[in-house]
Order: C-alpha cells, then structure tokens, then sequence
C-alpha cells in the first residue's frame, strides 16, 4: 500500500508514483521487463485522457489564442534539443543519422519505435534510447514537480488544484458514473479505431480519440460527472501507467549497450535541461506558472505527464501542448529519411 502510504505524506501523484517506483526497481533488480497488456493500457488511456481533457471544454477563444506562443516555443525548443542530441549520438558513430533522430525525437516511444521498424533502422538502439529517455524523466518528474511546485507564481495553480483535490472523491472512493463514462467512451473508441485501421493510422489513438469524444461530449452538455473520472477508477488508471513507465528499463538493455550509454545518458540529460529553459522562457514571457510550463514541455511519457498534471491542479495548457507536440513530432519521425535525403542533397549541390 506504498500509494496509500504517498497520499497521506502529500507525495505528488502519489499512486502513479508508488506504481512507478515499486516497479522499476523490480524491473532493474529482476532483469525482466513489466509491460501491462493492452486490455488494460487501452482503458486506462482512456481514463486519463478524460480526467486531462474536462478542463479543455471550458476554455473561451481568447485562452486558447494565449497558448498558441507557448505551443510553438515549446514545439521548437523541443525540435531543436532532441536535434542537438541526434547530432551528438550520429557523430560519436553509435546510430546513423534517422537512428538516432528517432532515437530522441519526444513524441511517443512506441510510436518511434514503430516507425524504426517499419523503416528498417536500429529498432533496438531506439527502443533504449526512447525507453531510457521515458524512464528517466518520469523517474524525475516528482522532483521537479516538488521543486517548481514551491516556488513563487509556480504554487498558484497547485494550490488551487491541491484544494479541488481535496475536495472530489476519495481513492477508496467507487464512484459508478465516471465509471460508465469511462465505458461508454472506450466503447466508442474502440469502434472507430476498428472501422478506420484500414484506413488511416492515427498515432496514440486510444488517448487523441478519447480526448476528442470527452471533448465534445462536454461541449454538447453531458454533465460533468460522467467525464471526470475519480475515485478508484482514477486509482487504476494511474497502476497501470506507472507499472508501464516503470517497468521498462532492464539491465541486460543497459549492458547491451553499455559502450554507448555515456552519449545516451547526456542526449538525455540535454533533454531535460532543455525543456527546463524552455519552462523558465515561458513562464517569464507568458502568465502560465513554472510548474505547468515544466509539464507542458518536458521530453516525453505523456500518460504520465498528463496524470502528474492533473494531480497538480494544472491548468489545459499542460494537455494542448503535450498532444500537439505529440503529433508534430510522429509527423517529422515519418518523413525522416525524406528530410534527410533532402538535407543531404541540398549539401552537396
């Protein structure tokens, strides 16, 4: 009941953490890797996707117009540090050059991996490489969570959030609407995503689709109690993503390449420090607090990114610039080997 244990101490996020920390030391200590399956990441995808995007429905045209400059600054500062540590690792001779761009690109580990398979690059350098980066910045996130949490403009908001906590269900709580909600909009994923895969591959679709239905179900006057998942169902969603964000580093993958481990660990060390001058850009040059910035722009695990902020009381910027970095850079992975290819020949015209 470590969880349970977190809660009463005030640890931020506390079951996702619990989850995260038993579980990547079982991982590490055991040498086996934990992955949930997909009967339970689909659901719980869907969970935090709502529990992320109720807050999105109540947002006017002027709110949204104000994320547009912390979208695109988070979008290429991003861009540019996950360039500048592809270029390191190219250089150093550990990956080729679309390798080691998919290798670092923050938009989704499974997604990068994918389409390191499907274009016949060093799937097993990218799957480190991405399940290192994701690891280490959740493992992390509790840290900074705390440290920008209390200070200054940055406790604002997780004030207010710590309060709105306080007063929704409790974990034990088995609240039963949020629970069909839950259902029903899983369901409904579900059919689109069966009646669509031949058609179009939509990255991470269990988290975009159930966005867009919690969204417009919002919007079309469902009340609110049906799309704010609480209680134990929240509990569960948090298990399983912290089981799968924990679970993933071994030891036998890190002594498979332990020659380029050093140049991995500062790719990802570059990373982080790059999305935490991103956060300072944009929490001196907007209204969006530290805290929230941080979320908004750090390298990778979205589910648990997105469950961090909402333990945290942030606010939907966190959400917009999470997805939208998310399908930008699952664009750029695809297109790869055309840019390159087109960088190259531009160079040596």
């Amino acid at each position: 009941m470590l969880g349970a244990v977190c809660t009463e101490l005030g640890v931020p996020a506390s079951w996702i953490f619990a989850f995260l920390v038993s579980f990547g030391a079982y991982a590490i200590l055991s040498d086996r890797q934990t992955t949930p399956p997909t009967r339970l990441m689909q659901p719980a995808q869907v969970v935090i996707a709502m529990v992320c995007v109720a807050p999105l429905v109540e947002l006017d045209g002027a709110t949204v117009a104000g994320y547009v400059t912390p979208t695109v600054l988070a979008l290429v500062v991003t861009l540019a540090v996950c360039a500048a540590a592809a270029f390191l690792l190219h250089r150093s001779g550990a990956a080729s050059a679309v390798s080691a761009l998919l290798a670092t690109l923050a938009g989704g580990a499974s997604g990068m991996t994918v389409l390191a398979a499907e274009l016949k690059e060093d799937v097993r350098f990218v799957v480190l490489t991405q399940y290192l980066r994701l690891s280490l910045v959740v493992l992390t996130l509790p840290v900074f969570v705390h440290v920008f949490a209390g200070g200054g403009d940055a406790g604002a908001g997780t004030d207010a959030g710590a309060t709105g906590a306080a007063d929704s269900a409790a974990w034990w709580s088995p609240e039963l609407r949020p629970v069909l909600g839950a259902l029903v909009v899983w369901g409904l994923v579900w059919l689109l995503v069966r009646l669509t895969r031949r058609v179009v591959k939509l990255p991470v679709p269990y988290l975009l689709l159930s966005m867009l239905l919690t969204w417009a179900a919002g919007v079309a006057g469902v009340p609110d109690e049906w799309l704010r998942p609480e209680g134990l169902l929240l509990v569960f969603a948090y298990a399983v993503i912290g089981v799968q964000a924990g679970g993933t580093l071994t030891k036998s993958a890190l002594r498979q390449f332990s020659h380029s481990l050093p140049l991995i660990l500062a790719a990802v060390a570059s990373m982080i420090i790059g999305a935490i001058v991103a956060a300072l850009l944009i929490a001196h040059f907007s209204d969006v607090p530290l805290l929230d910035a941080y979320l908004a722009t750090v390298p990778g695990g979205i589910y648990a990114v997105l469950a961090f902020a909402h333990e945290a009381g942030s606010e939907p910027i966190v959400t917009v610039v999470q997805v939208m970095r998310t399908l930008a850079m699952l664009v750029i992975g695809a297109y790869l080997p055309t840019i390159i290819g087109w960088w190259g020949r531009r160079r040596h015209a």
